[in-house]
């Protein structure tokens, strides 16, 4: 077995990296969230009864980017050489759009907009596990919650949807 840090250094530096991009971006977007009048938007919103507080939804966030940072790193690290690349850009891209879904739904202010983005990383998700999974079985593992999730995101997504058309 390959180790993943076969460049100590190197290895923890590229972790390093790939944690302060995907989480700092996490991080920034709960920033905004909370200190600009999306928050206030988002409260006027009748939501389900067993939605999630907003606070836990942003923690749970930035745990899932922090897995996506990781299954990144793991697929730069250990994927096999033909396989690494396309693994690490589905990642990437994965994160892309569940980075903008803050903004169709915060930004723009539309339920819509978070139910249609929700949809797209929901299916995005799926080959980004294969690709994933054929590049480092260990990367598809980290980002195995994120599908739960994602899917769990999706019910509360067409509730909020529902009750806000």
């Amino acid at each position: 077995m390959t180790n993943i840090f076969r460049r100590p250094r190197a290895g923890l530096g590229r972790l390093a990296l790939y944690l302060a991009v995907f989480v700092g971006a996490a991080l920034a977007l709960n920033g905004w969230i909370f200190s600009s009048g999306a928050i206030e938007w988002s409260q006027t919103l009748e939501n389900p009864d067993w939605a999630p507080p907003g606070g836990v939804i942003g923690a749970v966030w930035t745990g899932l980017f922090a897995l996506m940072a990781i299954a990144a790193f793991l697929a730069d690290r250990l994927g096999e050489p033909g396989r690494r690349t396309p693994a690490r850009l589905a990642i990437i891209g994965l994160w892309g759009v569940c980075l903008f879904w803050t903004f169709g739904y915060f930004g723009l202010q539309s339920v819509a907009n978070g139910f249609y983005v929700t949809v797209a990383a929901f299916v995005l998700c799926i080959p980004t596990l294969y690709l994933a999974a054929r590049a480092a079985p260990l990367a598809a593992v980290a980002l195995t919650p994120l599908l739960g999730w994602l899917g769990f995101a999706l019910a509360l997504s067409w509730a909020t949807f529902s009750l806000n058309a």
